[in-house]
């Protein structure tokens, strides 16, 4: 080894300490650069995620409100309703669902019997007096397109039915005795001044409030109403009675007027149900529904359910009051009062003395006929509601039938309101057997 010459153990050393500062320098450098490229390309995301935060902000979110404003223009028809299990169920243009309170073995009986009969012009509404749901609404209208929709139009005069306001302005508005007896004379295809006002000479048959609903006798009724109620008070019941409202409903319903009449002995006249007021078939229900549901009349309804397309339920029917028309005492001896129509009045051929109409089930209600002449058209009227006798958990139902014929009778409106409470009854029995069978079996 010559003089001056590092050691070899040392130059070793030295050169692995060389090589290793390079390989920490040479790996600082890539650390360097992958957290720069890491660095660029979260900027790159975020860069991303602007843009499409700032393309999303241009479009309008796709939302279902929980009811359409209008059921009309959004498609609502339940002719395009279609069976889904136990219920009748559409599916809108939207591609949301309508499940309809409709029944729909109820609704299709009823459509197929107005069919079967070739009525001009018919409807049969039923609904539940407590909750204001429709279980049917059929009709059927073969002459002139004035009449399409029957059960919502208000083109019928309302005929003897007008006689449920009267009586409740007598007993509510005016104190008078339901019993008491009352003796008349005429009136039974139209009314005179002396048939009004009375006649001591000529008034030579009595009977009360109860009889003349019964047997619609439009002379004791309108001399109650010339004695009793004045033209502002027979206004003011008809409207608490939802004439002249707007009744809220999902698909639209004209309104049902009554009109203010001063003369003294015209009033009268339409106490009785002798023009001056037009009532719908829906309406109609409604009425006999108030009746049956202590004087209170509630909003009607079809919607049961309003799903969004993926089935998202958005909205559940709930009841609502629509108007309160009477005392629930007054509501009561009403319909006891019009029992008597039904077993022994003038509708006894269609309840009380119709074989087929189940003897267990208590129908009270009113008729009501009268006819347009130009053309003519003869309408027939039955309101009211019916229970169970024998079924304590029965809230009852209630209907409202409507015919308009020509000369040629083919269906009355008490015949139509006659088999739709029968054939609810016996769907109701049938479906609460299969009920007992079923717990019976398990």
């Amino acid at each position: 080894m010559t003089a001056g010459a590092s050691p070899p153990v040392q130059e070793v050393e030295r050169a692995q300490q060389v090589a290793e500062r390079a390989a920490a320098a040479d790996g600082a450098v890539r650390t360097l650069r992958l957290s720069a490229a890491r660095e660029e390309a979260r900027q790159q995301a975020r860069q991303r995620a602007e843009r499409l935060v700032g393309v999303a902000s241009a479009f309008e979110p796709v939302t279902f409100p929980a009811l359409p404003d209008n059921w009309v223009a959004a498609g609502l028809d339940i002719s395009k309703a279609e069976v889904v299990g136990d219920k009748l169920v559409q599916t809108l243009p939207s591609g949301a669902r309508v499940v309809l309170t409709l029944d729909p073995e109820l609704q299709s009986y009823l459509d197929q019997m107005l069919q079967a009969n070739l009525v001009p012009h018919g409807g049969v509404v039923l609904m539940e007096p407590h909750t204001g749901r429709v279980l049917a609404m059929a009709e059927n209208s073969r002459r002139g397109e004035e009449y399409d929709n029957f059960t919502r139009q208000a083109q019928a005069p309302s005929a003897s039915v007008f006689k449920i306001v009267t009586a409740a302005a007598l007993i509510e508005g005016e104190g008078v005795d339901p019993h008491q007896e009352v003796c008349y004379h005429g009136g039974t295809r139209g009314l005179t001044v002396r048939n009004i006002e009375g006649s001591p000479r000529l008034d030579n048959r009595c009977n009360d409030l109860e009889g003349a609903l019964a047997w619609s006798i439009n002379s004791l009724i309108a001399k109650q109403a010339y004695k009793n109620i004045s033209a502002d008070e027979l206004l003011a019941w008809a409207e608490r009675f939802g004439y002249n409202q707007e009744i809220p409903f999902e698909l639209p319903v004209q309104i049902s007027e009554a009109y203010r009449v001063d003369d003294p002995h015209e009033r009268a006249r339409a106490a009785a149900g002798f023009w001056h007021s037009h009532l719908s078939p829906i309406h109609g229900a409604m009425i006999g529904g108030a009746m049956a549901n202590d004087g209170v009349m509630m909003r009607p309804t079809l919607i049961d359910r309003y799903e969004a397309p993926d089935g998202t339920t958005l909205y559940e029917f709930e009841p609502q009051v629509f108007r309160e028309v009477m005392t629930p005492e007054t509501a009561r001896k009403l319909s006891q009062m019009m029992v008597t129509t039904a077993e022994r009045g003038t509708a006894r051929r269609y309840f009380g003395h119709n074989r087929l109409f189940p003897n267990s089930v208590e129908v009270s209600g009113k008729t009501g006929t009268l006819s347009n002449q130009d053309p003519f058209l003869r309408f027939t009227w039955f309101v009211g509601f019916a229970r169970h006798k024998e079924w304590d958990d029965d809230r009852g139902v209630a209907v409202a039938g409507l015919m308009a014929n020509d000369p040629a009778w083919h269906l009355v409106g008490p015949q139509g309101a006659s088999e739709g409470l029968r054939r609810y009854y016996q769907l109701a029995r049938e479906r609460r057997q299969n009920v007992d069978e079923a717990v019976a079996s398990r």
